[in-house]
């Protein structure tokens, strides 16, 4: 597959916890194993490629104490992402004014009340009817920035879920957006 991409500074299609595809890296083969992976690739590659101007977007903010961690009173984000998208949910995640170089676990996070929760593979410890997906770890730059354009194949169905930005010690939320929905189209 020949990649033409040049505003974003990483490309990574994420198939599963453990099976992704950094698209700017020049070591990575990418070459899903299902035919519906590799359509979901092409799609993405396509999209990315034509820089749709119908993205919905929203930003990412400090949760609630309660059950997060404050990193600075400059720090945010924001996602852009298509509402509905074929095999998968596409977003441009932008972070900034987070610890430098340092790693952080993105995540969908369900509600069983709300539409896409028992779509998503993990539940919640000691909250089992709960679930979620800690799709892709990440590393800020020198400045706490990230910046990624991101394919996540996922089950088809409508979605109403969280976004969270979690620190990799101790897993707590440092940047959040509530609830919003999209939907995941079969092939």
């Amino acid at each position: 597959m020949l990649f033409n991409f040049s505003l974003y500074s990483q490309k990574i299609v994420v198939f599963s916890k453990t099976e992704n595809c950094n698209l700017t890296s020049k070591l990575t083969s990418c070459n899903p194993d299902k035919p519906a992976k590799r359509e979901f690739l092409r799609n993405f590659v396509d999209m990315a490629n034509s820089h749709p101007a119908n993205l919905a977007k929203s930003r990412l903010i400090t949760p609630p104490l309660e059950w997060g961690k404050k990193v600075s009173d400059r720090t945010y984000g924001e996602i852009e992402y298509l509402p509905n998208f074929k095999n998968g949910f596409y977003i441009n995640l932008s972070l900034f004014n987070l610890l430098p170089e340092h790693e952080y676990s993105l995540c969908l996070n369900g509600n069983p009340k709300l539409a896409g929760n028992d779509l998503l593979p993990d539940t919640v410890p000691n909250l089992n009817i709960e679930r979620y997906l800690d799709f892709l770890s990440v590393k800020t730059d020198l400045h706490g920035s990230y910046q990624a354009l991101i394919g996540i194949f996922l089950k088809p169905g409508d979605y109403d879920v969280r976004f969270y930005v979690k620190d990799t010690n101790g897993y707590k939320i440092v940047l959040y957006h509530d609830y919003f929905k999209f939907s995941v189209s079969a092939f």
